[in-house]
């Protein structure tokens, strides 16, 4: 594969369970393992989780990230797990810019599992600085859409654009026992993935006119992260399509790369 030099890609990663970050069966953790390989290293990634979920737009401007361990029940092993990447005060700064007037500094927060999970394996050296930028949940899917096309130019800077959640997220119906998804799950999920690769972003903007999406979208904090990574797209780049599945019934890995060829 091939990187743009001009511009860095845009990367959404479908999350799943903590345990993804330390299984050594986890299909996920093995792709993550390889994507140091395929990305340039960026100067700075710019994170939007799932599990920064506020009402309004926040932004992380401390000079520091710490570990935020926001769940429960899990093996000891995950909260011992260290991810201590550096904070970037200076380029939060200039996102709290591009995101005016509706970005707001808020520093009550940290690397929650949606990003050192995936970034304990992407870049375990934990050698590149993190700038937080939360999912509002006050906003419409076209807001959340626009704070992706806000951040682009960060793109052109060295600065990767990373969304994590989850397409499909329904925990109320989750099987811990299921390998893969409930008929709707895949349904909804295929869907959504066909719109990605045809590049009609209307057509994931406008999600709740899908069927099933009651059951795989029940609240919209794991979904909107997808919208502001295809905000940040220059037109019709290259997709790259990966983890793609469903697991525990109700919940899809499926992640999307682009910018690469």
């Amino acid at each position: 594969m091939m990187v743009n030099k001009d511009m860095m890609p845009v990367v959404f990663f479908g999350h799943g369970s903590p345990l993804n970050a330390i299984d050594e069966n986890s299909k996920a953790r093995a792709t993550w393992g390889k994507m140091s390989r395929i990305l340039e290293k960026p100067r700075c990634i710019v994170a939007i989780s799932a599990h920064w979920y506020t009402q309004g737009l926040y932004v992380r401007t401390a000079d520091n990230n710490p570990k935020i361990d926001d769940m429960y029940g899990f093996p000891e092993a995950l909260y011992r797990l260290r991810y201590a990447a550096p904070a970037c005060p200076e380029e939060a700064a200039k996102v709290l810019r591009l995101l005016e007037p509706a970005g707001r500094a808020g520093n009550d927060w940290g690397l929650d599992h949606g990003v050192w999970s995936v970034l304990a394996n992407v870049y375990p050296q934990a050698d590149v600085p993190v700038v937080m930028v939360s999912v509002d949940g006050s906003a419409d899917s076209s807001a959340q859409f626009e704070v992706g096309r806000r951040l682009a130019p960060l793109r052109r800077e060295g600065v990767l654009i990373m969304g994590s959640g989850n397409v499909v997220h329904n925990l109320m119906m989750t099987d811990w026992d299921m390998t893969g998804g409930y008929t709707w799950a895949e349904t909804f999920n295929d869907q959504i993935k066909q719109a990605v690769l045809q590049h009609d972003y209307t057509a994931v903007i406008n999600y709740k006119k899908l069927d099933q999406q009651h059951l795989a979208v029940p609240t919209p904090d794991h979904f909107n992260p997808l919208l502001t990574v295809l905000g940040a797209l220059d037109g019709n780049e290259n997709v790259t399509v990966f983890n793609d599945y469903c697991e525990l019934g109700s919940m899809a890995m499926t992640s999307y790369l682009f910018g690469v060829i």
